[in-house]
């Protein structure tokens, strides 16, 4: 039996949302065109939400085997995921033993011990980066992520005769798509662009559930949503809907559980943060005001803050953090200085950017890291992502 990946949701479906916290099960229905199975399997325990069959498709999106009791168990069982899932483990092995559990161990060594625990993370210019984001930040219970690159939609699966698979091509296009992250530690700006705009994969939320899955978060709803006027999320029938508005603050909301079984929330925002267009979209500046005292977190952010044109965002990032970390590549050392509030815990080496961006060294940051005696990082992060070449750098409000 040929399977066919076809990129379209109805939320009615295939998710049935969490919202009712009393422990009681909820029967809902999962559907492709061949499969049409009654199955409890949204339950609500003590607040905590597991939607069994959200967490299967993940499985199956993140190339993750799954029993054979799953709705999904015969897309488990296709050749072409079995061959994924033996190649993609491999390699996700070895993202862990090279680079992951460094970055878990810094973690535990330095970001515990310089940076208070944070309720919110906000991470703009992240793209689906959530993977670095709840790495660095376990402890959050709200990461608040955008980028340019579109929310997209889930994928649902339906079984044809005599039609080639075109999973393969799905799973093709997942594997270009981490290529970046996984080697590099950050997603290229244009080859998003392209990776996240094709049939198969139109969006952030294919690689978001993927990374939550991978780190062993148990997935309990997703649901699209715009903004209203002063800021409020307005949720959206489905992921079509989504697609036909022309509000200019689209996301999606992801409920998941640590694997400690811990509550977790994420909104990816998709959207436009210069100043041409943050300053107009008062509906995305009421929904930050939402939050004080939030972390931010920067990386791979192609120095656009260090421009008069990324000022606002800039800014209420400066205003309303109590603390930041970034690489060169967030916001200019200069405009924390302005204000001499800040104390800075240093990292690795500062080098020379990327030629690319050769035009944004800065001096005053070189003589920081001359003077300061940073200390060792021990993994590679941002452009300069080599080991010896790689800064990063913890600013934290002076109260």
């Amino acid at each position: 039996m040929l399977i066919r990946f076809i990129i379209f949701f109805f939320l009615g479906f295939l998710i049935i949302s969490c919202n009712d916290n009393s422990g009681e099960k909820i029967e809902n229905e999962i559907k492709t065109d061949s499969l049409s199975v009654k199955k409890t399997d949204t339950i609500s325990i003590n607040k905590i939400c597991i939607n069994d069959s959200l967490s299967q498709l993940a499985n199956l999106i993140a190339g993750n085997k799954s029993n054979d009791s799953s709705v999904l168990a015969n897309f488990f069982r296709n050749k072409t995921f079995v061959k994924h899932n033996a190649s993609f483990q491999q390699k996700w092995e070895n993202f862990q033993k090279t680079r992951l559990q460094n970055l878990i161990s810094f973690q535990q060594n330095e970001i515990t011990k310089e940076m208070d625990s944070t309720s919110v993370l906000f991470y703009p210019f992240s793209g689906p980066d959530i993977l670095h984001a709840q790495t660095f930040f376990p402890n959050a219970n709200h990461y608040v992520l955008m980028g340019l690159e579109p929310v997209g939609t889930l994928p649902v699966f339906e079984h044809k005769e005599d039609i080639p698979d075109s999973m393969s091509n799905y799973y093709g296009k997942i594997n270009k798509s981490l290529h970046a992250i996984l080697n590099f530690s950050f997603f290229r700006t244009n080859s998003m662009s392209e990776d996240l705009k094709n049939e198969d994969i139109d969006g952030t939320l294919h690689l978001l559930l993927l990374f939550l899955n991978r780190n062993g978060n148990t997935l309990c709803d997703v649901k699209p949503f715009v903004l209203d006027s002063i800021g409020n999320i307005v949720y959206q029938k489905s992921f079509s809907e989504l697609k036909s508005k022309t509000s200019k603050a689209k996301g999606v909301e992801i409920a998941f559980n640590r694997p400690d079984k811990k509550a977790k929330k994420l909104h990816y925002f998709s959207l436009d943060l210069s100043n041409a267009a943050y300053d107009k979209n008062t509906a995305v500046q009421k929904y930050l005001n939402h939050f004080s005292n939030v972390t931010t977190y920067l990386k791979g952010a192609s120095y656009l803050m260090h421009n008069a044109g990324f000022s606002s965002v800039r800014n209420y990032i400066l205003s309303n953090s109590k603390q930041v970390m970034q690489d060169d590549s967030g916001i200019a050392f200069k405009y924390f200085e302005k204000n001499k509030n800040w104390k800075y815990i240093f990292y690795g080496e500062y080098k020379k950017p990327i030629s690319l961006f050769a035009n944004r060294f800065q001096v005053d940051l070189d003589s920081m890291y001359k003077i300061a005696t940073p200390k060792k990082l021990g993994f590679g992060l941002g452009y300069n992502f080599k080991d010896n070449n790689s800064n990063l750098m913890i600013a934290i409000k002076i109260k």
